[in-house]
């Protein structure tokens, strides 16, 4: 169903909601003065299809300066930049991402909208948006929300150091450093928003490669608090996120996302 959502929203908006952006390095630690991160829109996680466009990333070094580099976005697949490397300890890369989204109410939920012929768009049944050929009124009035991604990771030259929790609106705390995460160990993360506990917040682990519907799903306890455990070394995309009530009008949407390598 995906793929075929892709090749339809493709037509629409350059690329689908189906793919979702990340931000990783070839090497989460290394003794290198610099090392290349790509980002990009995938819908495999961490194998980039798009460039992420007019991002500008913030590095906040070991010693905590922060400054900001805007990647290479001349390729169609993926954006790039070296990071540097000038000192020990644990580097911080962040970025933002959004796309507007529609939502109009069927069947009293609240489903994402499209407006796109019924011709280039799968059976209902198979979809979980709706498009003007659902919908019984002419008059369609949607509600406009915005998807806003925080994009994180970690990258430690020579020795692991503290990493801030970022300001992100969705925060994730990791008390294991992240450059530290070890297969078939339980590694407990906090999420909070607005500084207080998120419960019940939807976190969907995915390695390298992996679909969203391939992902590991598990949701936050009533203090915020969640154990990540990964089946086997290699990369992974965490993806946290508030829950969504699709009985209830729908607002702006937050998500973290997290690239990490388990060892």
């Amino acid at each position: 169903m995906k793929k075929l959502l892709v090749s339809s929203l493709l037509l629409v908006s350059g690329y689908s909601v189906a793919h979702e952006p990340y931000v990783a390095p070839v090497a989460y630690t290394t003794q290198q003065t610099q090392v290349a991160i790509i980002s990009g829109y995938a819908e495999e996680a961490l194998n980039s299809e798009y460039a992420l466009k007019d991002a500008k990333f913030e590095i906040t070094a070991p010693n905590q300066e922060k400054s900001t580099v805007v990647a290479d976005t001349r390729l169609g697949s993926a954006s790039v930049f070296d990071l540097k490397l000038p000192e020990a300890g644990t580097y911080q890369v962040q970025t933002k991402a959004s796309y507007p989204l529609k939502y109009v109410q069927d069947q009293k939920q609240w489903k994402m909208f499209f407006d796109m012929p019924a011709d280039q768009a799968p059976a209902k049944a198979e979809r979980d948006f709706v498009i003007p050929a659902d919908l019984n009124s002419k008059n369609i009035k949607p509600v406009e929300i915005t998807r806003e991604w925080t994009l994180l990771t970690y990258v430690s030259k020579d020795k692991h150091s503290p990493v801030q929790v970022s300001t992100a609106p969705v925060q994730v705390e990791f008390f294991t450093h992240p450059n530290e995460l070890k297969a078939n160990q339980r590694a407990k993360i906090k999420v909070t928003k607005a500084q207080k506990a998120l419960a019940n917040a939807e976190v969907v682990i995915r390695a390298k490669g992996a679909t969203d519907k391939q992902g590991i799903r598990l949701k936050t306890a009533a203090d915020g608090s969640a154990e990540l455990l990964f089946p086997k070394t290699g990369e992974y995309l965490i993806e946290v996120s508030e829950a969504v009530d699709l009985r209830q009008k729908p607002g702006n949407q937050f998500y973290s996302m997290i690239s990490v390598a388990v060892n």
